[in-house]
C-alpha cells in the first residue's frame, strides 16, 4: 500500500510544478493584460504633450524674433522684461522637451523588453 501512495504523491509534485508554471503564466498574462493599456495611454499622452511643446516652442521662438525687432526699434526699458521671461519659459521647454524625450525612449524600451518577454512565453 505504501507504493501505491509514493507514485501519487509523485504525480501531486508533478502537477503543482505544472500548475505553478502554469499560475506564473497566468500572473505574466495578467499583469501585461493590466500594464499594456497603462502603457499604449502614457506613450500616447506623451507624444500628444510632445507636440504640444514643440509648437508652444515654435510660437515661443515667432514670439521671441517680433519682440526683438520691436525692442530694438523701440525703447528697451518697457519690453525688455517681457522678452527675458519669454527667454526664460524657452529655456524650461527645452528642459521639459528633453525630458520627454527621455520618458519616451524610456517607454520605447519598455516595449521593446515587454514583446521580447512575450515572444519567450
Amino acid at each position: 500500500m505504501a507504493d501505491n501512495a509514493e507514485p501519487a504523491r509523485k504525480h501531486t509534485d508533478d502537477d503543482l510544478t505544472q500548475s505553478g508554471d502554469s499560475t506564473d503564466e497566468k500572473l505574466v498574462e495578467g499583469i501585461m493584460t493590466l500594464l499594456t493599456p497603462i502603457v499604449h495611454e502614457m506613450d500616447t499622452s506623451i507624444v500628444s504633450v510632445k507636440s504640444s511643446q514643440e509648437a508652444l516652442s515654435k510660437e515661443i521662438e515667432r514670439l521671441l524674433a517680433e519682440l526683438q525687432l520691436f525692442a530694438e526699434a523701440s525703447e528697451p526699458s518697457p519690453i525688455q522684461p517681457s522678452v527675458q521671461k519669454l527667454m526664460n519659459a524657452r529655456k524650461r521647454l527645452t528642459t521639459t522637451n528633453q525630458t520627454l524625450k527621455i520618458v519616451s525612449d524610456r517607454i520605447k524600451k519598455i516595449y521593446a523588453q515587454v514583446d521580447k518577454e512575450n515572444s519567450t512565453i
